[in-house]
């Protein structure tokens, strides 16, 4: 377009009439258009409930498929070994291999962000990362600790111990299984996480599995139960501080993501 020409157009569009805008009309249209987007986006919110539900359906079957064959497959050997066993120190130390092995079944499934390159599609989702990884966290959490209570209660009826002792029992290797766990998640942020965390799991059951056939250690004592309760404050302790730690990984997260995009 030549300058003439352009000058010409430039001169037609100052010279458009531009039509009269009424200040009410538009505030009232604004409003409106406020008002309607809010509504849209109070419909599509969800639910606290609803999220649950929905991130329920997201974790494959599998995973509890797994963590039922493993409560159900001790249940059964607990119940054999007992019929040819009658030491309720060696049945208490072998049912407590449980604890590494439900968190086994379900690690996968708390690393599967970083493991399978995902970390970039969940960032952008409608959902906080932080806000799925403690759900996900929580109901794999709440279905370990049914399966053992479920155990527990075998075992507290099949070999008259009592319930107490049999959770503290089970809890404190759990906990220290979690603890182990999310201490590695929170500094080892590569897709191998799953992996060291899978070593660690087999670690613990390692020990536990060698602690089984050595009763002689006294680890089930009456004199020492305060130092499982005092381990099984100090593992919960520490499993508290290492969600704030990931709560403030993933809200880092966030926060870059918002700046790059």
């Amino acid at each position: 377009m030549s300058g003439k020409s352009q000058d010409t157009v430039m001169d037609a569009l100052r010279n458009y009439p531009t039509p009269h805008v009424d200040t009410n009309n538009l505030e009232e249209t604004v409003k409106g258009a406020i008002e309607l987007v809010s509504r849209t986006q109070a419909n599509r919110r969800t639910s606290f409930q609803e999220f649950y539900i929905a991130q329920l359906r997201f974790m494959k079957w599998k995973v509890w498929a797994v963590q039922v064959l493993i409560v159900l497959g001790m249940g059964v050997f607990l119940r054999n070994f007992i019929q040819v066993q009658a030491d309720n120190v060696q049945i208490v130390m072998l049912a407590s291999i449980t604890a590494p092995l439900l968190i086994i079944a379900g690690i996968h499934t708390i690393t599967r962000s970083l493991s399978c390159h995902m970390l970039e599609i969940e960032l952008s989702t409608r959902h906080l990362l932080e806000k799925v990884t403690l759900v996900r966290m929580s109901l794999l959490g709440m279905a370990d600790l049914l399966g053992l209570a479920f155990l527990a209660i075998l075992l507290s009826a099949w070999a008259q111990l009592q319930i107490e002792l049999v959770l503290l029992y089970f809890l404190v290797p759990f906990n220290l299984t979690c603890f182990g766990c999310l201490w590695l998640m929170n500094r080892v942020r590569t897709t191998n996480s799953g992996y060291y965390c899978l070593i660690y799991c087999c670690l613990v059951e390692l020990v536990q599995s060698i602690l089984s056939f050595m009763p002689s250690l006294g680890l089930f004592e009456s004199s020492v139960i305060y130092v499982w309760q005092g381990l099984l404050i100090l593992s919960a302790i520490g499993i508290v501080l290492e969600i704030h730690v990931v709560r403030k990984t993933h809200r880092n997260l966030e926060s870059a993501t918002r700046m790059f995009l």
